[in-house]
Formats: structure tokens, C-alpha cells, sequence
């Protein structure tokens, strides 16, 4: 019985987005212990480390890892358009010393985070929504832009004590129509993306946010559009890396990565209101 699906579907307060894959997308079955069977020793563990890979491999892991990041501005944007509300809020934390070292920064900007949540909640149990990331200044000085849902007032002078390092900026997210809030704001977490890339901390978000509705089918029937507006749709070639073994030209095994291919069409719908079935 084949276990995976060939339509996916993610669904924010504003939008539909449909994948529909030309092969399914097999879906990954957990091994109880009396079914695992010994493998060769190169076969044991497929996540190999970047220094592993050959010089292609390596390329393409890069390219790969780039990629990762860009596709994380559009997750970034369903996940504002998920949970946006009337109290939702732009802060920027900015350093007043050159600080250059992310390690540190981020360091501070959890701290804040937590004395923030403290001063709002009474609580150290974590209390705010969020999203959030770190950008370059042009003097080489880092900063923070975080996006806060359901955040209460405070007065300005409260949040520059309670951050300590400089300057603060805040404000509504005002943008002409709600499809639009999502991708104006998630444009901040699109840049410095060769930089970011090799960091572990480029993204930060709370547990506690709502997430959009995401469901994946088997089905031989194509999604069906009824008196939806279509704002964009594309067909493109999906590309899933796959590992193996190879050997050079002594016959010394060396480790491979290559890719599967297989067509696949995007659909991105307007909502009028109400849920798909």
C-alpha cells in the first residue's frame, strides 16, 4: 500500500496554495527494531557532514541550503498572516556600539526577550508571540526586527529601559490590504541570506504561534477552483537530492549526491471568506 501523497495544501486567513506533484511524495514509515536490517557501513547514517561530500556535493548543498532560506520568507509571511491581530507590532532593536559578534547579539536579544515576557506577564514562562531576525547595519553593526502578536502597550521609554543597549523603534504594521502584511513584512527576514546561511541563529519564533492548515492527499482528481480569484500559479521541476555511493578511479568508494527530478504545479488562490473543503 503506497503511503504519501501528491496534493499538498496550505491554507493562512487570506490564502490557498496548492502543490500538485506529477509522482507522489512518499511519505517516511517508522522502522520498528525486529524490521531494520543491517546495512553496509556506508549506508548506516545518510546524513553526512559538508566535509564529507565531494566538490559537487559540496556546491550543491550550498545551493541547497540557499534555497532552504529563500522558501523561508514565504513561510515567515503565512505565519504573520496567520496570526496578525489588531494588537500586532514592528519593533527594531538596535545596538548604540558597533557590536559585530552574532554569538552575542543574540545572546542579549533572548535576555530581552525574557525580561520583556516578565514586565507583561509576571512569568518566566514565555508569554509572547513572535518572529524575529537579525540584519546588518551598513557599519557593520547588528540589529533585530521582530514582529509581535497580541502585544499590549507599553510606553516607549519602558521598552528602551527594559532593552538597555540603544535605540528602539515601534510601531503598527500598516499596509494597504491584509493579502499584503505578510510579504511587507517578511522582506526583512530575506536579506543577508549568503551571510545568514551558515549561521545557527539567522530566525527566531515562539512555540505559541498558530500555524496555517496544511493538508497533504492522495488523489487522482486535480484541485478544483470554484469562484476563486487565481493570483498566480506555475509549473516548475522539483528537484529532491538523493545520496550514493560511487568509487574514483583507485575504486575507493567517495560519497555522492545527485537529484530526482519530477514535474510539479503551484496554485495561489485569493480567500473571500470561509474555509475550504
Amino acid at each position: 500500500m503506497l503511503h504519501g501523497y501528491n496534493q499538498k495544501i496550505i491554507e493562512t486567513p487570506t490564502y490557498i496554495e496548492i502543490w500538485e506533484y506529477e509522482q507522489p511524495i512518499l511519505a517516511k514509515r517508522k522502522i520498528v527494531n525486529d524490521e531494520k536490517k543491517e546495512k553496509p557501513d556506508w549506508l548506516k547514517n545518510t546524513k553526512y557532514t559538508f566535509d564529507e561530500l565531494t566538490a559537487k556535493g559540496q556546491y550543491d548543498s550550498l545551493k541547497r541550503k540557499q534555497k532552504h532560506y529563500k522558501s523561508q520568507r514565504f513561510a515567515v509571511a503565512r505565519l504573520i498572516d496567520t496570526n496578525f491581530d489588531n494588537q500586532t507590532k514592528f519593533l527594531t532593536l538596535t545596538f548604540k556600539e558597533n557590536i559585530t559578534d552574532i554569538s552575542y547579539t543574540n545572546s542579549e536579544f533572548k535576555k530581552f526577550m525574557k525580561r520583556l515576557n516578565y514586565q507583561l506577564y509576571k512569568t518566566k514562562k514565555s508569554q509572547i508571540k513572535y518572529l524575529a531576525t537579525w540584519e546588518k547595519q551598513k557599519r557593520g553593526a547588528i540589529h533585530y526586527h521582530i514582529v509581535l502578536f497580541e502585544f499590549p502597550y507599553l510606553p516607549h521609554s519602558q521598552l528602551v529601559q527594559i532593552w538597555g543597549h540603544g535605540i528602539i523603534g515601534i510601531n503598527r504594521i500598516d499596509v494597504d490590504s491584509a493579502e499584503n502584511r505578510g510579504r511587507y513584512v517578511s522582506k526583512y527576514f530575506d536579506k543577508d541570506l549568503e551571510l545568514k546561511e551558515h549561521k545557527k541563529k539567522a530566525f527566531f519564533k515562539s512555540q505559541n504561534l498558530k500555524k496555517p492548515i496544511e493538508t497533504k492527499k492522495l488523489t487522482n482528481k486535480p484541485y478544483e477552483v470554484k469562484n476563486q480569484e487565481i493570483l498566480f500559479t506555475n509549473n516548475y521541476v522539483r528537484k529532491s537530492p538523493v545520496f550514493f555511493q560511487s568509487w574514483d578511479e583507485q575504486g575507493a568508494p567517495r560519497k555522492e549526491m545527485g537529484f530526482e527530478e519530477q514535474n510539479v504545479r503551484y496554485t495561489k488562490i485569493k480567500k473571500y471568506g470561509g474555509t475550504h473543503k
